[in-house]
């Protein structure tokens, strides 16, 4: 079910999978400041999923979290989401926060408007053509953004 939003996502390869390392890695690197690995407070080894905040290309903050379905409707997205925004602001205000969804994804949308994200676009993710399996893709950020960052997002696979 984690994918059931956007299932052409899901890597069918190590070599995506080392990608989505090496840019973490980068963004580490870069400002150190990253996703994080996420685990219950009362469980600490019990792994829940992923979030956290990435630097893209030094352009912008791209803030993403991916979590186990069982643990889907407890705000564990709302937690992480507040706390990386805290942390981008405080390490790097001048650089936007942003996140993409999938627009067949209601509870994404609440949970950035919620910590304070606004919708600055909506559409076809560039390369899917018509393909109605692809949905559109909504794009969500702290600021008005130029256009020409605006336009490299629109690129982001």
């Amino acid at each position: 079910r984690i994918w059931e939003h956007r299932p052409q996502a899901r890597h069918e390869s190590v070599k995506e999978t080392h990608q989505l390392i090496g840019r973490t890695q980068a963004s580490w690197a870069a400002k150190d400041l990253g996703p994080w690995g996420v685990y219950m407070r009362d469980q600490p080894s019990e792994f829940i999923g992923v979030g956290g905040i990435e630097l893209v290309d030094g352009r912008v903050w791209d803030l993403k979290y991916r979590f186990r379905p069982d643990k889907w409707g407890n705000g564990f997205a709302t937690e992480v989401s507040e706390a990386a925004l805290k942390a981008a602001k405080r390490m790097d205000p001048d650089t936007p926060i942003t996140a993409r969804i999938t627009t067949n994804h209601p509870a994404s949308a609440r949970v950035l408007e919620k910590v304070g994200l606004r919708p600055v676009w909506e559409g076809r993710r560039i390369g899917t053509g018509d393909d109605p399996s692809e949905p559109n893709v909504r794009i969500y950020a702290d600021r008005e953004l130029p256009e020409e960052i605006l336009e490299f997002l629109k690129a982001r696979p």
